[in-house]
C-alpha cells in the first residue's frame, strides 16, 4: 500500500493536494474564532500531509528541495519580488485619490507603532511574513503544487495554479468575518479569483526563474504589506475605492494580466529556469 502512494505521477500528486488543502480551508473556516493567520498556513499544512504521510517524499533530502527552499532569488529576482507590487497598488491609490474617492490621512502612529520606529519594524514585519504568513501559503501553492503541473504545459498550470488559489480564499471570505468582511461579496469574489489568476503566472514565472520559492513569497509579501500602508494613510471616500485600489482590485488585476502577457511574449521555449526545482 505505502509503495503505491511513493510511486504517484506529479498529476496526481497535484490533484491529490488541491482536493487536500480546499478541504482543510473549508473545515478549517468552520471553526470558531479561526484567525487568518492560521488559515494562512492550511496550504502549508497540505503539504507537510502530502509529504509526510501521503507519498513521504519527505523522507529525502531531493523531496524537501523540489520545494525550492534551499536557493535564493538573487538581487534581481528579490529586487523584482519586492517592487512590482507596489506598481499596481500606487497607481490605484492615485486613481482614486485624483478621483475624490480617498483622501490622505495620515494617522498620528502607524497601527500603534510610533512613525520613528516605523522603517525598523516594518523591515522586521516583512522578513517574518516572508518567512511565516506568505510562506504558509506559496509553500503550498509554489512550492509544492505549481512544479507537479508542469506537466500539462507551463502556461495552463500557472494560471490553473491561480483558480486554485482563489478558489482557496472563498470559504475565508464567506464564513468568517477575518477576511475583507466589509466588501461587497458579488465584486470581491470575483476580482478575487481574477487578481489570485492573474498574478498566479508572475509569480510563478519568478518561482520557476529562479528555482526559489522564497522569491514567491517575498512577491507575495510586498503585495500585503504595501496594500497595508497605503490602506493607513488614505482614508476611503466612497465605497469605489476598494474595487479600484484595493489588493485585489481592477487595477491589480489589469496590471498582472498585462504584465503576464509581457513576460510570455518574452518567455521563449525551455525557459523553464528554475523548473530544475521541479517535482522528481
Amino acid at each position: 500500500m505505502m509503495k503505491m502512494f511513493t510511486g504517484l505521477k506529479d498529476s496526481v500528486k497535484a490533484a491529490i493536494y488541491t482536493v487536500l488543502v480546499l478541504a482543510l480551508g473549508l473545515g478549517c473556516s468552520y471553526i470558531p474564532g479561526i484567525s487568518g493567520f492560521f488559515y494562512m498556513l492550511t496550504p502549508a499544512l497540505a503539504v507537510l500531509i502530502m509529504m509526510l504521510v501521503v507519498t513521504r517524499d519527505g523522507y529525502s533530502r531531493k523531496g524537501w528541495a523540489a520545494l525550492g527552499l534551499k536557493k535564493l532569488p538573487g538581487w534581481r529576482g528579490a529586487f523584482f519580488a519586492l517592487l512590482i507590487p507596489l506598481i499596481p497598488l500606487a497607481v490605484g491609490s492615485g486613481i482614486v485619490w485624483a478621483l475624490g474617492w480617498s483622501k490622505l490621512d495620515i494617522p498620528a502612529d502607524f497601527q500603534g507603532i510610533p512613525w520613528k520606529a516605523f522603517p525598523a519594524v516594518i523591515v522586521l514585519v516583512y522578513v517574518k511574513s516572508v518567512c511565516v504568513e506568505s510562506m504558509g501559503e506559496e509553500l503550498g501553492w509554489r512550492g509544492y503544487l505549481l512544479p507537479r503541473m508542469l506537466g500539462m504545459g507551463t502556461k495552463k498550470a500557472m494560471l490553473l495554479n491561480g483558480l486554485i488559489h482563489g478558489l482557496w480564499h472563498f470559504p475565508v471570505i464567506l464564513n468568517t468575518t477575518e477576511y475583507h468582511s466589509n466588501e461587497n461579496l458579488w465584486l470581491l469574489l470575483p476580482l478575487a479569483l481574477a487578481s489570485t489568476v492573474f498574478l498566479a503566472p508572475v509569480i510563478g514565472e519568478l518561482r520557476l526563474r529562479t528555482g526559489s520559492v522564497w522569491a514567491a513569497s517575498m512577491l507575495h509579501t510586498s503585495h500585503n504589506l504595501f496594500w497595508m500602508i497605503l490602506s493607513t494613510v488614505l482614508a476611503e471616500q466612497s465605497q469605489a475605492a476598494k474595487y479600484i485600489a484595493g489588493d485585489m482590485s481592477v487595477v491589480v488585476v489589469l496590471f498582472y494580466a498585462g504584465l503576464t502577457l509581457y513576460l510570455w511574449k518574452r518567455r521563449t521555449p525551455g525557459t523553464r529556469g528554475a523548473e530544475s526545482g521541479k517535482a522528481a
